[in-house]
């Protein structure tokens, strides 16, 4: 089975489409390249003439490159999975928000995306692969009690490897040596970009996911290979690059990147070829497909892995019906891009014989220092001759048309070639002259244009893209994860997805239509505002409309995370229904009455304070009137006993 299956990738790929196999595909790209670097060899340029060169490629490329990764990673979600019914609306957002946090946070996403657009805009294709990355494990030899050991089990730790230490066997306490492991960083789903003269298909290939048969081409280092996992006497048996500076590879070098390599000296260090070929084979009655990693004659097989899906993904600016390879912007514009360059070249030569005329020279009346003086064509310097008449000037022959004009309608050809108009590069001073509805209407159909680019590549290259990368990490993945997600850190457990084949690609508006959907969100919340106000249409707006609406607002005013600024209603917590008024009106009333009686109370508390204060006053009056009455009572027994000795006394002197 495996040399057959060695076979059936060999003559596929000696049929394939692509890699440097195909006399129209690999031209097409060096040219492309050549003339995205201003390197025009198809249009040279006479001696002592304009050597300038228009840069259309470049600038139109350049030009849809920012709009398209705004689209794309302007801060809402790339791909979004469809749920499948109303109790998988929770478990679709999660798969939808970690699949993103993979894209860009485990994966250099912004950089991949980027290449492979710009691979598209240029060379027709733009290529990604995708694999699953093993976890990467943290290894340590340790010397532990049996207690100690089982600890580690407990903790997650795998053990590797034990054996009985030396004079540690003891019944109390016996000890081991051992290895232990434990995972250091979970496994993940990884893509890249991929050179597209690096990849083929086979020639019936339409939908790179249907395809029977693709190939990609690598050049790792042997080192490399052997950590990998790949056994080490295959990978010596492995030539080495002798070259790997084609055409194609040296037009995108701008310091020599891809001059020729021979074997490195360290024999792990050499370069060496590889072909990882995507193929479909019928097994009984079933069509099964393997990634099969061979040497370049395929005579080698490193490995062969049996796979759901291709691992591949492909996207193209401008699709061709019915063929895989479309067509790039430089298509387009190679043309124009030659027919600007000669008319500037004329434009520029124009203008230089206007400045150095060329003139005849009398011999018989030109003294030994004109021809000097007239080789120095500095102002202010004479020309010295016999006579007035040595010198004649030659009257050259003028342009018959309006190059300026000419180059007008040349820009204005590849406007309508590609959609990609001079105002979305720049100010462009004639549209100061322009009404403003009329300046956004040129700009909403420029934008067109780029955004059924942006559909296409969703549709193709990133769909297949997020649905593999789903699939792997569905597969692949062997324990929940704690992962920050949307400010939140929650448990994800891939374990738990099932099978996802509907999803959508959300398309931004991207720089031209920013400000227009902003304008939007604030006029929805506008109408938001109008309805509540109104008791008839309030309960159509909800808390959480007006929650979802505000944040979409804020995020397209350049805040990507709304959270600090507005809350989630379902995250505030539920707050106390109002009283009843019927209540609160009863609870005023008791309160009236206890206050009352409080009052009534209190009043007769007061007035019974008062008659006891009154009669104790009374009282303490009779008190003093009775101790008074006595006092004088005293007083005058004393007084009456006084008078009665007196009389005594006088009877008895007389």
């Amino acid at each position: 089975m495996t040399d057959e299956l060695l076979q059936l990738c060999k003559d596929e790929f000696d049929r394939a489409i692509g890699l440097d196999q195909d006399d129209e595909l690999a031209p097409a790209r060096e040219k492309a390249l050549q003339y995205a670097q201003g390197i025009m060899d198809d249009v040279p340029s006479l001696p002592n003439r304009s050597r300038a060169v228009s840069t259309d490629v470049a600038d139109a490329i350049e030009t849809v490159l920012p709009d398209l990764m705004e689209i794309f990673t302007g801060g809402d979600d790339v791909a979004s999975f469809a749920p499948q019914g109303p109790e998988d609306e929770e478990g679709a957002a999660q798969e939808t928000d970690f699949i993103n946090h993979v894209v860009f946070n485990e994966n250099d996403g912004f950089g991949a995306l980027y290449t492979a657009f710009k691979d598209a805009l240029l060379v027709k294709t733009g290529v990604f692969t995708f694999w699953w990355n093993e976890d990467e494990y943290q290894e340590e030899s340790l010397e532990v009690g049996a207690v100690q050991l089982q600890m580690l089990e407990q903790a997650g730790y795998e053990i590797v490897k034990a054996e009985a230490a030396e004079g540690g066997l003891v019944e109390a306490d016996p000890r081991f040596k051992v290895t232990v492991r434990k995972v250091e960083k979970a496994g993940c789903a990884k893509f890249k970009a991929v050179p597209p003269e690096d990849f083929a298909v086979a020639p019936d290939t339409v939908a790179l996911r249907d395809a029977t048969y693709c190939v990609m081409r690598s050049r790792p280092r042997a080192q490399d290979l052997i950590a990998d996992g790949y056994e080490r006497s295959k990978v010596d048996d492995l030539p080495g690059c002798v070259e790997t500076g084609e055409a194609v590879a040296q037009a995108r070098d701008t310091a020599s990147e891809s001059e020729e390599l021979r074997d490195a000296a360290t024999n792990d260090l050499r370069r060496v070829e590889i072909l990882q070929h995507c193929i479909k084979v019928l097994e009984g009655n079933k069509l099964v497909r393997y990634s099969v990693v061979t040497d370049r004659d395929c005579s080698i097989l490193l490995e062969k892995t049996r796979i759901n899906r291709v691992c591949f993904a492909a996207l193209t600016p401008y699709m061709v019906a019915h063929r895989f390879y479309g067509e790039s912007l430089a298509d387009k514009l190679l043309e124009i891009q030659r027919i600007k360059t000669a008319l500037v070249r004329m434009l520029l030569d124009s203008g230089y014989f206007a400045l150095n005329q060329r003139v005849e020279v009398s011999e018989e009346q030109a003294s030994k220092n004109t021809i000097a003086d007239l080789l120095r064509n500095e102002p202010g310097v004479p020309i010295r001759s016999k006579s007035g008449n040595a010198i004649k000037p030659i009257g050259a022959g003028a342009l018959s048309f309006d190059v300026q004009g000419a180059l007008e309608y040349v820009s204005t050809m590849a406007e309508q070639r590609t959609g990609i108009v001079r105002n979305a590069q720049g100010l462009n001073p004639d549209t100061l002259h322009d009404t403003a509805k009329g300046a956004q209407q040129l700009m909403t159909q420029a934008m067109k244009r780029i955004r059924m680019i942006a559909r296409i590549f969703a549709e193709t290259g990133l769909k297949d893209l997020f649905l593999g990368l789903h699939e792997l990490t569905r597969t692949h993945s062997t324990q929940a994860q704690k992962v920050r997600l949307r400010n939140q850190w929650v448990d994800v457990d891939p374990t738990s997805w099932g099978n996802r084949a509907d999803m959508t690609i959300e398309i931004g508006v991207g720089a031209g239509g920013r400000e227009e959907e902003q304008a939007a969100l604030g006029n929805g919340l506008q109408l938001q505002d109008s309805l509540m106000m109104n008791p008839a249409t309030a309960p159509m707006v909800t808390p959480e409309n007006r929650y979802k609406l505000a944040k979409r607002y804020l995020e397209k005013s350049g805040i990507k995370n709304a959270d600090p600024y507005i809350t989630d209603p379902a995250q505030i917590p539920p707050q106390e229904p109002p009283p009843d008024p019927k209540m609160i009106e009863m609870q005023g009333k008791m309160q009236i009455e206890q206050a009352k009686l409080q009052m009534e109370q209190q009043k007769q508390e007061a007035e019974l304070q008062l008659e006891r204060e009154k009669a104790e006053a009374e009282v303490q009056i009779a008190r003093e009137k009775m101790q008074m009455e006595m006092q004088m009572a005293t007083l005058r027994n004393a007084m009456q006993a006084s008078q009665g000795a007196g009389v005594r006394f006088g009877g008895q002197v007389g």
